[in-house]
């Protein structure tokens, strides 16, 4: 991917089938969930309204009558159109973050103490901000499906920030610290679960067939490159931009508590997730099903 000019983003940012597609969030219609009768809805008028909330906002909360299964999660997926899930290598290796052969990963803390696992996946702290599939290639998981089966003791509430949005709103302020993040080499993310240490670099932002996409991340195991541009100075007010963006207040974040029972459908190429740290009932961990998608929701 050639570098990206500061005059070339002005132009990729005018272009209105780009900005229509990544509007802010409206909390007031965004935080309402979507009622499902069953996970297995066949309602259309339903599957529709999945499908336009995610195209409109990059998620949609759902709730359903009952905490769900990992058939649940098959029986929606397969409802969608999303196809069969997809599972990273990653994960494929032995350790302590797995998946079932359906494609699906019940995600509970593995422990508390000294010597529980650190990894956010298996344990009780907070996540910083990302997009799932941590080595995998921007724009290739498309799409995630996150469903509680129990909420923690206290604490665990789900974040979401708008980071396509938030990078249009940089882009017309900054350009050229916006086109710092879309540099090829920009971004490296590491892998520090199940004995893997693996790294993919590559750009935090692109268009990919007229659509704004991204992998930008804020965890301890990204690391951001300055020697990969030529204005390093661009891409430190772009991160300082983005985390101020990225707090409670700005209308590209949001913050809510999933109950049993309900779930996230995601843009996973457009909006970032993180989560607040928390406690575990003694005997009763907080438990969310999670699969992920190559598939485009909104058919892009």
């Amino acid at each position: 991917m050639p570098a990206i000019t500061s005059l070339a983003l002005r132009r990729l940012i005018g272009d209105a089938t780009v900005r229509a597609g990544v509007p802010a969030f409206d909390p007031a219609r965004d935080r309402t969930p979507l009622r499902l009768p069953a996970w297995d809805t066949t309602r259309p008028d339903l599957l529709a309204t999945v499908t336009a909330r995610v195209a409109i906002a990059g998620f949609t909360l759902v709730e359903a009558d009952r905490p769900p299964r990992q058939d649940d999660l098959l029986a929606l997926a397969d409802r969608l159109g999303l196809g069969e899930p997809f599972v990273p290598p990653l994960y494929r290796r032995p350790g302590t973050v797995q998946v079932a052969a359906s494609g699906v990963s019940r995600l509970s803390a593995a422990g508390v103490g000294a010597d529980a696992p650190t990894h956010p996946a298996t344990s009780t702290v907070g996540q910083g901000w990302h997009v799932d599939g941590t080595l995998q290639e921007l724009g290739e998981v498309r799409t995630s499906l996150l469903l509680c089966v129990r909420p923690a003791a206290t604490g665990g509430e789900s974040r979401l920030f708008n980071a396509t949005a938030a990078f249009l709103d940089l882009a017309e302020s900054d350009p050229a610290a916006a086109a710092a993040l879309m540099a090829p080499g920009v971004l490296a993310r590491t892998a520090t679960v199940n004995g893997c240490d693996d790294s993919t670099t590559g750009p935090a932002f692109a268009v990919i067939d007229g659509q704004l996409l991204t992998r930008y991340a804020r965890t301890h195991t990204d690391r951001w490159l300055p020697s990969a541009i030529d204005d390093p100075g661009g891409l430190d007010r772009a991160l300082v931009r983005l985390d101020e963006l990225a707090q409670p207040g700005s209308p590209y974040y949001l913050q809510f508590t999933m109950s049993a029972g309900q779930g996230l459908v995601f843009a996973n190429s457009r909006i970032c997730h993180g989560r607040a740290p928390y406690t575990d009932h003694p005997d009763q961990p907080r438990t969310l099903l999670r699969a992920l998608f190559t598939t485009d929701l909104t058919g892009r």
